[in-house]
């Protein structure tokens, strides 16, 4: 079996993504680096999917294949395509929570957002 370039980037991006996640204490850089993971995750999802000399299943003859085993599966596409509906909406979440920090605490930072609220009880 042999490893893509694809997925040794996506694996390395996944981990600089989780590094840059837990070093952190930017709200903002937090959003970024999580955006990070999620396209690192598509990126290798898609690239396992991937061989050499498949046919899509759409828009072509595929009669003169010998077998369907010739043809590209599109269930992890159509998983992938859900995935990135799901993070785009996670993202857009995940940012109207920091504007409303942001105008709550005047502030980006995690340190100072949880001394402001601890006061605040």
């Amino acid at each position: 079996m042999r490893v893509e370039p694809a997925e040794i980037i996506a694996v390395i991006m996944l981990f600089i993504g989780f590094y840059g996640l837990i070093t952190t204490r930017n709200i903002l850089k937090s959003t970024i680096f999580l955006i990070f993971m999620e396209v690192a995750c598509i990126m290798f999802f898609l690239s396992i999917g991937y061989r050499e000399g498949i046919a899509a299943p759409i828009g072509q003859n595929l009669e003169g294949l010998e077998s369907f085993e010739m043809v590209a599966d599109p269930f992890p596409q159509a998983l992938m395509i859900t995935a990135i509906v799901i993070g785009l909406s996670v993202t857009t979440i995940m940012l109207v929570m920091t504007i409303t920090l942001i105008r709550e605490f005047n502030s980006t930072d995690w340190d100072v957002i949880k001394t402001k609220a601890k006061h605040l009880e």
